[in-house]
């Protein structure tokens, strides 16, 4: 699955049975040829619409209905032009448009490890223990660390254990001529030299740089799939009314009580409580996954004794 899964999946819903306007590209564009040629003849293709091919929008200066050709604007409203081929679907006067459903999933997909909400994805770093050595920079680590969870050294015993390393300190924005990733991790306690040490650490999401990105690179728990694209939903309500509260429907408007005050109020009350069951259930899977112990002292530990921040 791509990033287009979670597009589609907000689109649908946003826009639930509404049915918007397409049509399809009948030759194929490069990044600067203004001049567009549809299959069909599509009613809401005029002058002064938007189109949308793949997440670049496009404004119609000018329409030749005898030609279905048009003259564009490439890129319109901030978004990239790209090539497309002929046959490529165009979508009329977009509801929400891909680009922005995208930015809003990588907005919710940050949201998302916020304190308040506290999500995260688990990753790893390791480096060599050196006896004579206190401080080591985490080679490789590029992520903004929420917090380390736990710190483990390679046994050199037969009992082929990992052994927990009891205290430790991670400094952070440190000079980065001494540690590269700016993340300096202290040992309070010693390993076995020239073995493993391993960080198993809390990170946030990773953000989706375009549509064909696989959701596998993101780092959150397929189980979890669901809701990028409710919260997405969320943020777009905000500013756009849903399927039900759309003011026109098909290029016809909408009798006011079908719209009545407060449904979009409570269509986005219905999404809210929705995506916050499902970040508490989230929530309580990685905790299940990754547990807070506790010592036999009754001091609570997270997985490791932990020495400052």
């Amino acid at each position: 699955m791509t990033a287009q899964t979670w597009i589609d999946e907000t689109k649908n819903l946003l826009l639930t049975d509404y049915v918007e306007e397409y049509d399809t590209l009948g030759t194929a564009l490069n990044t600067t040829e203004t001049n567009v040629n549809f299959t069909h003849d599509t009613p809401g293709i005029v002058a002064g619409s938007i189109i949308e091919i793949g997440t670049e929008l496009m404004y119609i200066f000018s329409m030749n209905a005898s030609t279905n050709n048009a003259t564009v604007q490439r890129g319109f409203r901030g978004t990239t032009a790209a090539s497309h081929s002929s046959g490529d679907l165009i979508t009329v006067n977009p509801k929400f448009p891909s680009q922005l459903v995208l930015n809003a999933i990588n907005d919710e997909l940050a949201d998302l490890s916020s304190p308040q909400n506290g999500l995260y994805q688990m990753k790893t770093v390791e480096f060599t223990y050196n006896i004579a050595q206190d401080g080591y920079n985490l080679t490789g680590v590029t992520d903004d660390i929420l917090s380390v969870y736990q710190v483990t050294y390679k046994d050199t015993g037969s009992e082929n254990t990992e052994p927990v390393v009891p205290t430790w300190t991670l400094r952070r924005d440190r000079n980065t001529s001494s540690f590269a990733s700016g993340y300096a991790l202290v040992l309070h306690d010693d390993a076995n030299s020239g073995q493993t040490v391993r960080v198993q650490y809390k990170t946030g999401f990773t953000a989706l740089a375009a549509t064909s990105t696989a959701l596998s690179t993101v780092g959150l728990h397929s189980e979890a799939y669901d809701l990028p694209a409710i919260g997405a939903a969320l943020r777009l309500m905000s500013t756009r009314p849903v399927r039900r509260e759309f003011i026109d429907e098909q290029g016809s408007s909408r009798r006011a009580e079908e719209v009545p005050a407060g449904a979009i109020s409570a269509s986005m009350r219905d999404l809210r409580a929705l995506r916050d069951t499902r970040i508490n259930s989230e929530a309580t899977r990685l905790d299940t996954q990754y547990p807070t112990f506790w010592q036999r002292s009754g001091g609570k530990t997270q997985n490791s004794a932990y020495r400052g921040a």
